[in-house]
């Protein structure tokens, strides 16, 4: 497990380890992980200073967890759905409950600031293609936006028609003090930033203030936004975690857009990745933006490396990487964007309240915005303008296919992106999103109920299937006297993959294909002959992780043109 030093917390826009010599033993007894700020505070005993912090527990919290905090002086405030106490307290406080604390608390992380990850990108990424060619466009779908709030009096972001809900976050003593955390039903919430109404405006605005010409990737899907202010940090995100959890099902909630983060090492037992994990495991499609700490290697926002979020760099639109689109670690399992989206000169809603990112796109809205539509709209760049474009396609993907679970979504977004040959994977992940494929392959899958069983250890599994298909040609054949003809195919096959159905289908009976499929070592898996037919197609069952290779073979026949179709069959998370 990588322990992390959380640095500050940040809105991407371009460009609690308690220990003192005593408590440190007790601390590694107990496996309670600790943020290293706050493990430095506790090194010095005269040390009196009053902090916030999380304890996140293995279970939710009992009442005696709560009594034992409140017995120690602590103010406490609790969470419906995440299994965390937030509490406000000296550190000999901690220090105290260190040395009487019980296994089950998992870690304990200091409060801090958070920084927000800031027309033609549609096109390039094929959404307008998803629309016209396919009819997708995110009727029924609900994002949840967790940002600086959504100014829901602009034309594409109407109030109660695309902003289902707006709730606006209370800062100061109140998160301690026993009153309402918060103010549902408000018109705007980005009061100053600007930052989450750009955001709003790529997932799903509507466009009506520029006569469609600025609509968002889905401009169907609703919003619920979150606002927890222009000085994010931990605690009001968790918050908003917590919201985003209880009021799922009232709102039909199906993704969570998240274009913020932090610095430093990744931890699956940080509080925001523990919230984040919550939200998935309940259905709900998380996305994060990378960050803009690049180019430089191991610079990825933490929050955005669990491997159940979707983590999105910041592309060009030239297909290329943005310079400050943070990379990973070569070669790491979890620090790595996952996709890359267009994150330079985004188009997109203007605050009317939003001082921030008006003022920081005034130069360069004069060259990309009709004079007409300024007042309504502004230019920003980071992976804070990535991320809603993925929450956007998404949407798309989801309304195509309603079964959609997040480990879905994750996979066809990654094996349909376009490759960008000039990067590794630690820095722009599988690729550059081609929302049209990604759409086209969730259309295409089918959710099998129960049909996979392990005969090791007996389980039942659900699967779901997806479907791809190539073209090829054969040329002359005559294998009898040794003039065989051959076209391949590569298929490459993940973990938690239990069968592949590779099927050919040509025109004419006369002509006769057979076809093979060989695994990694080349070793036959599966194979069909018939005779006297169009098709040919093999099942090949328990299949392990690798690229297989179909072969075509033209064994008596002329030219022909053939369809091939394989059928992945996997385990649904």
């Amino acid at each position: 497990m990588k322990i992390l030093r959380i640095t500050t917390l940040f809105l991407l826009i371009f460009g609690l380890i308690f220990s003192s010599s005593m408590s440190s033993p007790k601390a590694d007894l107990l496996s309670i992980e600790l943020d290293p700020k706050l493990q430095e505070l506790l090194e010095n005993p005269l040390n009196n200073t009053n902090t916030e912090a999380i304890i996140t527990y293995k279970d939710q919290p009992q009442s005696l967890d709560i009594q034992l905090l409140q017995t120690l002086g602590f103010e406490t405030k609790t969470y419906t759905n995440l299994p965390m106490v937030t509490v406000k307290g000296s550190l000999p406080m901690i220090n105290s409950l260190l040395s009487s604390a019980t296994n089950n608390i998992l870690s304990i992380y200091l409060n801090e600031d958070l920084q927000y990850l800031m027309k033609d990108s549609r096109k390039l990424i094929g959404v307008e293609s998803v629309w016209n060619d396919l009819g997708y466009t995110g009727k029924g779908v609900t994002v949840a936006i967790i940002d600086s709030g959504i100014d829901a009096t602009h034309q594409d972001l109407q109030f109660g028609e695309k902003v289902i809900q707006n709730v606006k976050f209370l800062v100061g003593d109140s998160l301690f003090g026993g009153s309402s955390l918060y103010l549902e039903n408000v018109i705007n919430t980005d009061t100053t930033s600007g930052h989450g109404t750009h955001v709003a405006g790529t997932i799903a605005g509507s466009g009506t203030a520029s006569d469609g010409l600025y609509k968002g990737v889905a401009p169907d899907a609703k919003l619920v936004g979150l606002g927890v202010g222009e000085g994010i940090n931990i605690l009001w995100s968790l918050e908003a975690f917590d919201y985003v959890l209880a009021n799922q099902e009232k709102y039909g909630i199906n993704i969570i857009s998240n274009s913020w983060g932090s610095t430093g090492e990744y931890s699956p037992n940080h509080p925001i990745n523990i919230a984040s994990k919550k939200a998935h495991d309940a259905g709900m499609t998380v996305v994060f933006a990378a960050g803009n700490e690049g180019p430089d290697d191991n610079t990825l926002n933490p929050y955005s490396a669990a491997p159940w979020v979707i983590s999105v760099a910041a592309g060009t639109k030239d297909k290329a990487l943005a310079d400050f689109s943070s990379r990973g670690v070569p070669g790491d399992e979890y620090l790595h964007p996952d996709i890359t989206a267009p994150g330079v000169d985004i188009v997109a809603t203007r605050a009317s309240t939003g001082s921030v990112m008006n003022t920081l796109g005034t130069v360069t809205d004069a060259t990309y915005i009709d004079p007409d539509y300024l007042p309504y709209y502004t230019t920003s760049s980071g992976t804070s303008m990535a991320t809603p474009h993925i929450s956007g396609v998404i949407a798309l993907m989801k309304e195509a296919q309603a079964n959609l679970t997040p480990d879905m979504a994750l996979e066809l977004l990654t094996q349909t992106a376009d490759p960008m040959e000039n990067y590794q994977y630690h820095e722009a992940g599988s690729g550059y999103v081609n929302a049209y494929n990604a759409v086209e392959a969730a259309q295409n899958i089918n959710v099998n109920i129960g049909k996979y069983r392990d005969n090791k250890t007996g389980k039942t599994y659900d699967t779901y299937t997806t479907e791809y298909n190539w073209d090829g040609t054969i040329g002359l054949g005559a294998a009898d006297v040794g003039i065989a003809s051959h076209d391949y195919k590569d298929i490459a096959i993940d973990k938690g993959t239990v069968s592949l159905t590779v099927r050919i289908d040509w025109a004419l009976a006369a002509n006769d294909l057979d076809m093979e499929v060989r695994d990694s070592a080349g070793t036959l898996v599966g194979s069909s002959g018939k005779a006297l037919s169009t098709f040919e197609e093999t099942i090949i069952p328990d299949i392990e992780q690798g690229t297989y290779t179909v072969d075509v073979v033209g064994y008596l026949n002329t030219l022909e043109n053939y369809q091939g179709t394989y059928i992945v069959e996997k385990i649904l998370k």
